[in-house]
């Protein structure tokens, strides 16, 4: 009993001297720079596009004014109705983004699963009585 205490001491000892403070398996770190890039030039591209719009509509303003316009000011096009349907689009080309990559999915999915049931575990398809696809093995 004493002996196989030592030798279980002795192997825990030695295991715990040959394992280094870091996990073997880590993943490497990845470089999104080029990503945070991105989206600061895209960030910046669409105030410049704003801050051109509203300089144009303000130039405008003045042109108007300088002629002898009184009035109120023009509309400028943006209402919250026009928002909500900015709004609507983007969600639906969001929606429309993620259906697409759950399609592909599945479809890479049902084609990784057909190539092991058929070319792996030698089985065939058939139809059940309900429609579905399915397999019979050997």
């Amino acid at each position: 009993m004493k002996r196989t205490l030592l030798t279980i001491a002795a192997a825990v000892a030695i295991t715990a001297g040959l394992t280094t403070p870091k996990a073997s398996a880590q993943t490497l770190n990845m470089d999104m720079s080029w990503g945070i890039r991105n989206q600061m030039m895209y960030q910046a591209q669409g105030e410049a596009a704003a801050r051109a719009a509203a300089a144009a509509y303000y130039n405008y303003m003045q042109r108007l004014r300088q002629m002898g316009y009184t009035g109120p000011s023009l509309p400028t096009g943006v209402t919250p109705q026009t928002l909500q349907a900015a709004n609507q689009r983007l969600q639906q080309a969001y929606d429309s983004y993620n259906r697409s990559a759950a399609n592909n999915s599945q479809r890479t999915s049902n084609a990784i699963n057909d190539w092991t049931m058929q070319a792996i575990r030698g089985c065939y398809p058939v139809v059940d009585a309900y429609g579905q696809k399915t397999y019979v093995c050997h």
